[in-house]
């Protein structure tokens, strides 16, 4: 079963999810921030990564949305914390970065594997369908309880082939 753009405004798929966003645009945090809280998301904006780390302390985000690009501020050591937070919490946290480096150069930039990234100015559609996705294969990735911890890896894969996936071209 294929979602698509038009189906993911008739449910709640974000319930209940958790974002930390990083963006130095207030602009861009604000309007990051009403989107997804318009699908029911928990969004936590700041605007520098001195910010987030501190944040990150108190609180574990499902996903973090940031910009690369930081006056006097590397994004490096914010997508290293949210790496060991994952880690440590045996669960996945997906990084979505934003920027306006070109693709090409922006891959370049990212010393760290990041899951999924768009250059701005954001297709607000295409946003909104890729962060659904990564949140979904995250949580499906982690034990939802003790009796899924006995599923065998065949069993896990099998179950993730099944998953709805949103179909942005759609």
């Amino acid at each position: 079963m294929a979602l698509t753009k038009g189906s993911l405004f008739n449910t709640f798929m974000l319930n209940d999810v958790q974002i930390l966003v990083v963006d130095n645009d207030r602009d861009s945090g604000h309007l990051y921030t009403a989107l997804f809280e318009s699908y029911g998301v928990e969004v936590t904006p700041t605007e520098s990564i001195k910010k987030a780390l501190e944040l990150l302390k108190k609180f574990v985000p499902d996903i973090l949305i940031c910009e690369t690009r930081f006056l006097g501020e590397s994004v490096d050591p914010l997508i290293r914390q949210v790496r060991f937070i994952a880690q440590n919490n045996h669960r996945e946290i997906p990084v979505f970065v934003t920027s306006t480096f070109p693709a090409m150069n922006l891959a370049e930039h990212l010393k760290a594997k990041v899951e999924a990234y768009q250059v701005k100015p954001i297709d607000l559609d295409q946003f909104v369908v890729e962060v659904w996705n990564l949140v979904l294969l995250s949580k499906i990735t982690q034990p939802l309880n003790i009796q899924n911890e006995s599923i065998g890896l065949a069993d896990r894969t099998k179950y993730r082939q099944n998953i709805p996936v949103l179909d942005a071209s759609v």
